[in-house]
């Protein structure tokens, strides 16, 4: 017989419905070091320029040629775009 599972809370939907709402992979501001990219919350390392970017996400599992960078739906740029790399 299955184990029935609990239903979900509302903080654990209040969460997916966040997660959903942003985009997946966020490029933070830059800073001494480069870049911080994270996908779903989880570090992929510092970027010093958009090849590195492409490298963290093509070990992710992405086909960096499907995709623009300047689709807001897959990757939100904080403080700069694809070409800001250093601190101002």
């Amino acid at each position: 017989m299955r184990e029935r599972r609990a239903a979900p809370t509302l903080e654990t939907m209040k969460r997916a419905l966040e997660r959903a709402a942003r985009a997946p992979v966020i490029v933070h501001p830059p800073c001494t070091g480069g870049r911080r990219v994270t996908l779903y919350g989880q570090d992929l390392g510092r970027a010093l320029r958009r090849g590195d970017v492409a490298a963290y996400l093509r070990r992710a599992g992405f086909v960096t040629a499907e995709f623009a960078w300047d689709d807001t739906g897959l990757i939100e740029w904080r403080e700069g775009g694809p070409d800001v790399w250093s601190t101002p």
